[in-house]
Order: C-alpha cells, then structure tokens, then sequence
C-alpha cells in the first residue's frame, strides 16, 4: 500500500478542550480569528492544518477545496468502532490538510477559514510537555522472602512506603501515610478484565516486572509482521500502539490502517536519563506491577501472584523530546476506547496557567498569550468517557485521571481540572502535600507522590517502581550497574506518581466490584472514591517546611504549607475505604493506641443482644489484644496498629422466650469495617 501521510514525531500535553461545535448555525465572518480553535501557541507541524466541515461538505471533502494544491484526509483516519459515539462529538467532520512545507500555515489556514463549508481551522501543533521527572537510583536491600509489612515475595517491596508506611523509611515519616490497600488486598488483588491504557512514554513490555502484566494482542502477537491481524485498523499493536512514530495507510474509513513502533529501543546511558520509555514503565508498575513473582516490586493492582493482576495497555504520546501532534494524541484515546480500556492514566497535562474552565474550553486571553480551546482532542477524551463505550462489566462508561501538575500553582492543570476527569495532587510520607504539587480549584483527590530529602544518594522519600536504564554495557535488561544499583527500577516523584497510585486504586475496585456482582455509572463510581479518603489536613499545621528544590542538595525553599490546607481535593485516597463503599458496608474511623467509644445507632441498635464476630485477619490488622464490646449501647474497642477490618454484629428476633418448642427465631447480622488511624475523626467516627 502506498503510505500517504507520514507523521513527523512529536508528543503532545492533552489540551483538550473547547466543547464540541456540532449543532452551531453557520458563522457569519469567514475569518480566521472567526474559526480558529486551539490557538497559535507552540510548534506547529509544517505542511498541515486540521479543519472542521460541515455535514454537508463530507461526502465529498476534496471538492470544497477546488483549484488547491492540497491533501485532504480524514483526521481520524481509522474507522472508530463506534460510529454513532464518533459523530455525537464531531470526530468525523475533522480533516488533515496537507500542503507544501513551504507554505506557511497561518496563510494556508487563513484560506482555509474563508471557505464557508468550513466550521472551524486548528493547527496541528507539537505542544511542548511538562518537564518529567527525572529518575534516581535504586540501591536494592532485598527482602528474600515474604512475611514483611507487604504480603507478596517481591524482593524490594520493602523499600515501597507509598503502599504501606509504617513509619520507619526516614525522619518525620508517618505511619499509615500511604494508599491503604494492605487491607485491601485481603478481598482483591486486580483482575485481568480491568485494562488501564497509559498515556505516557511506552511501556517496556520485557520488563520482567511487566512482562506478565501488559495488555497483550494475541492475533498481532501470533499473526504476520506487518499485517492487521486483528482488523482493528492498526498494524502489529501487540502491546497497545506507539503513537509517536506511526503513519496513515490509505487513509479511507474503510481500509485505513496505522503501524509503528510497538515500542521504542531503550533509550538512555545514564541512571537519571528518562528518554524513551522510563517514565511510562514507571507509571505502569505503580498500577500493575506483577505482585508474588519473586521479582522487583509490589503494585496496587497486581494481582496476588496468580496471574489475576490488572492489564496494562501502551498508549505511547511521549518518546524522549519526541512528542505527537493533536491528531495523534485524539486516535490515543479512540485506540484506549476501541481496544477494551476502561481507565486512561495520564499522567501529563498543559502547562500554561489557566485557571478556569471557561477560558480552557471556549478561549481567552492570558496576558499576550491567546488561548483557546482545542476540540478535536477533546472530542476524543468524550468518546473515550462516554457509556455507550463501556468497556468493563462493572463500569457504564470510562474514567480519565490525571496528573494536577508540578507547577506549586493554586490549581490543576488542564485537562485534569475538567469536571469530569480526576486530578490528583501529592503527598509525601509524612502525609504533608509535596513541595511541588499544584492545589486548589480543578483538584479532586491526593495521593503518594514522594519528596526528595534532599541528602544525596538518599531517595527513599521517593516512589519506587519499575524504570527502564541501560547497563553498564548498553545491553538489557541491565540488572545491576556493578555498583550494587538495579537500573530496571528506580526512583521518581511528582504528581505523575499520584496519579497511578489512584488509578490503580479504581483498578481495583473494578476487579472488586466484578467479584461481587455491582455495576456503577462512572459518576457512582468517582463519588464512591471521592468519599473513601483520609483528611490529609490533621497533619497540616499551617506552618513552613524546608524542601530541596528538584536535583538540588545545597538550596533549600521554604514552603508555606497553610496554602495547601483544604486544597488538595476531597483527601487521601484509600484502597480499603473505597472497597468498602463499593461493597456497601460503612467504615468507622478510630484512633489508634486508645480505647475508642463508638457510636453505631444509624446503623443497628445496640440494645439489642448481639455477638460480635471478627476474622483472625481483620483482628492482627487492627492489633486487637482484646474483644470489642458493646456497653450502654455503644462499641468499645481498642485498636494498636494502623490498620483496617470488619467485625460482624449477630443477633436474632422473634423468638417466643416462653415456650420451649415455641415460635422460631430469625437470625440477623450487620457488618461494619473499622479503619484504624493516627488520629480520631472530628465527626464522632463515622466517614
């Protein structure tokens, strides 16, 4: 086949955007400044425009440009699978204009605007992303086998205080400021039908972290080279699709088909490069790492060492300074809808200062900076969220979440700060917001996200999780430097950390939700979350804290930590609480270390003769040296360890007392879970 457009490579931060014109009367000015959408900031790719037709121009898009030395093509190249979603968001009215390079486009696209068929003109831009976290080196302390504060074999899960601090990693760390799924993982560990797409540099399908875990294309893994073997419209996707490096072939609805790299060389000589697929390797074993194979690390969704982790899809938008442009960001998130995703970790988001929704979605003025809104690629983030594209059993729609931003600004970044994707800001292990995260309006909820200390050679603030660095000897998978480092896993932090750390926590109340039979709608679903955290803000005083700026052991920036109280979302989120929700069962918070009086009247009377019953494992969680008891109607219980559990309250009524072969009884029972925490909840216990 011949292939007509090859695309440049480029990566773009997601601006999506302005809504969607599908329904607007036609625009009296045939003027540029009347229909250009996206703006004009940052690269724009030569030789191309993307522009917006109206409905009567498709059938035929090359005859609206007559006399045009031009390509027309349809942006969306392939056929998405759901054509009817396509259309509600006007994908299939955008087109790719190609003309001479030496053209330039802002005079082609002024042409382009006096055509009244046309409704609306967007560069093709390269849009520069934020900078990402750099990566430092991991010195392994193996633990050699299980029985730690992790219940899985992996070997460096004790260096992981994001999934279960107790306090002891450094100075000032406090126990239980992580992500709660220890518990957790008692009902669930991840299933495979729950396929989390990664937006983000391309996930190293050999890692031997990974390699169990990632999203697999059997009929591309076993087909022909070259070859569609799936028909999905995309050649040799076996572990998802790199959106940097691949081109159109025949761009028809009908035939067109994309190909390229599956994923990029390994990419890097030093431990701090994060070129190639670093970044997106370590996202992904944040989320579905495989857990109980001896290897590595631990991960929130990564099974129970049993094959049922979640599954992890590559969607690569990022490839060293590589980036792609906004078409292809848009066909990311109609692959990640088309090919079975139910979750879209972003962990990336736009830079410029914008701070309302408005000026995001419909335009506006920043200084001298115009920006407007961008809706092909928010077409795209629509038709990924939208129901009828459900693609989990126990979801009615999709959910997106995204990184706040690395930026200290007083709110998220866009497209995070939308209304109806997650922000996550970030945390560290002292349950303080880390130095850099952005906070306040378009946050949603926080999580881990690491800090460094400041001292060099000491990482352990960070987040560990699986990273990808050429050896010594440039050949991998690069194990050990010699020096005593794994390069196959390595530090990082920033709310690209954060992130993960709540997707993987919907991961797995999805495979958790499957495993008892409940569907929500994706509102149910982020409102359950939403709801299931920890207040973040006990530990907050108002005051300053020093922190070394990134890569820096000699200058220290003090923070006022009051700016971020009340403003990092709703809390901290929490894999237990949330399973809870799911489950319908309500959680009562207790302090640890002290005798707890607990009043449970909205949920059944305590006057009532009832046995409490609790598991062996919910009783060595909480560190229970004693029963709970129920004294003047109320639960008195006595917790001493941070922890969580359900304990079952049993009872029964109708009995008739006066006769011995009288009128049965019915047995009853109410279960409630029992989080234990470092301090007591100002509402009396209930969350």
């Amino acid at each position: 086949m011949k292939r007509l457009i090859p695309v440049l490579a480029a990566l773009a931060v997601l601006s999506c955007t302005k809504e969607i014109q599908d329904n607007i009367p036609a625009l009296p000015q045939q003027t540029l400044e009347a229909k250009l959408v996206g703006g004009s900031n940052g690269e724009i790719a030569p030789g191309s425009l993307l522009v917006k037709l109206d409905e009567a121009s498709l059938e035929n898009a090359s005859a609206v440009f007559t006399d045009m030395d031009i390509t027309v093509s349809p942006a969306i190249p392939i056929r998405p699978r759901n054509m009817e979603v396509a259309r509600k968001y006007g994908l299939h009215q955008w087109f790719t204009i190609e003309f001479d390079k030496q053209i330039r486009p802002e005079k082609m696209a002024e042409k382009m605007a006096l055509n009244p068929a046309v409704r609306s003109v967007q560069y093709n831009r390269y849009l520069q992303p934020v900078r990402a976290e750099e990566a430092f080196p991991f010195d392994p302390v193996p633990v050699t086998k299980s029985g730690g504060l992790i219940p899985f074999d992996d070997p460096y899960n004790n260096s992981q205080w994001n999934l279960v601090n107790d306090g002891s990693v450094a100075s000032g760390a406090v126990e239980g400021a992580d992500v709660g799924v220890k518990d957790a993982w008692r009902l669930t560990g991840g299933d495979p039908s729950v396929i989390v797409a990664v937006f983000d540099c391309g996930v190293e399908f050999r890692h031997e972290d990974l390699k169990e875990a990632v999203w697999r294309n059997e009929a591309e893994i076993s087909g022909t080279a070259d070859v569609d073997d799936d028909g999905n419209g995309f050649i040799d996707d076996k572990y998802g699709f790199n959106f940097v490096n691949c081109f159109a072939i025949d761009n028809d609805y009908a035939a067109g088909a994309l190909e390229g790299k599956t994923q990029p060389a390994v990419d890097g000589n030093s431990v701090t490069s994060n070129k190639g697929v670093g970044h997106g390797t370590h996202v992904a074993g944040i989320i579905g790492a495989t857990n109980g194979n001896g290897k590595g690390i631990s991960s929130i969704a990564g099974g129970t060492g049993n094959g049922d982790g979640v599954r992890l899809m590559s969607c690569q938008i990022f490839e060293g300074s590589a980036y792609t442009t906004d078409a292809q960001s848009a066909m990311a998130f109609i692959y990640a809808a088309d090919n079975g995703a139910c979750i879209a970790q972003c962990s990336y988001g736009n830079y410029n200062p914008i701070a309302d929704d408005d000026t995001y979605l419909n335009g506006g003025m920043l200084g001298d900076v115009e920006i407007k809104g961008s809706p092909i690629e928010n077409a795209a983030l629509k038709y990924f969220l939208d129901p009828a594209n459900s693609n989990h059993e126990s979801l009615e729609g999709n959910i997106a979440v995204f990184a706040a931003g690395n930026h200290s600004n007083p709110y998220s970044c866009y497209p995070g700060a939308l209304p109806y994707v997650l922000s996550v800001t970030a945390f560290g292990y002292d349950w303080l917001p880390g130095g850099y995260t952005n906070y306040g309006p378009g946050c949603k909820i926080a999580a881990p996200g690491g800090e460094w200390q400041g001292v060099a050679g000491t990482y352990s603030g960070m987040i560990l999780s699986t990273g990808v660095q050429a050896s010594i000897d440039g050949g991998y998978p690069g194990y050990d430097t010699g020096k005593g480092q794994s390069k196959n896993y390595v530090y990082m932090q920033g709310t690209s950390m954060a992130c993960p750390h709540v997707s993987g926590v919907i991961a797995l109340g999805l495979a958790y939700a499957k495993k008892i039979g409940k569907k929500f709608t994706r509102e149910e679903l982020t409102s359950l979350l939403l709801t299931s955290v920890n207040d973040i803000d006990q530990f907050n005083d108002g005051g300053t804290k020093e922190f070394n700026p990134p890569f820096s052991t000699t200058q220290t920036v003090s923070v006022d930590m009051g700016r971020f109280k009340g403003k990092m979302g709703t809390g901290a989120v929490d894999a237990w609480k949330f399973l809870m929700a799911i489950e319908g069962t309500p959680s009562i918070l207790v302090k640890a270390g002290s005798k707890e009086t607990v009043d449970l009247s909205q949920y059944c009377n305590l006057y009532d003769s009832y046995t409490i019953n609790i598991d062996e494992a919910s009783r060595n969680s909480l560190g229970l040296t004693s029963d709970p008891v129920i004294k003047d109607g109320r639960l008195e219980i006595e917790c001493t360890k941070i922890g969580a559990g359900k304990i079952t309250l049993s009872s029964a009524v109708g009995k008739d007392s006066e006769k011995e072969n009288g009128i049965g009884e019915m047995a009853y029972s109410r279960e409630i879970s029992i989080v234990s925490r470092p301090y007591a909840a100002k509402n009396g216990g209930w969350l």
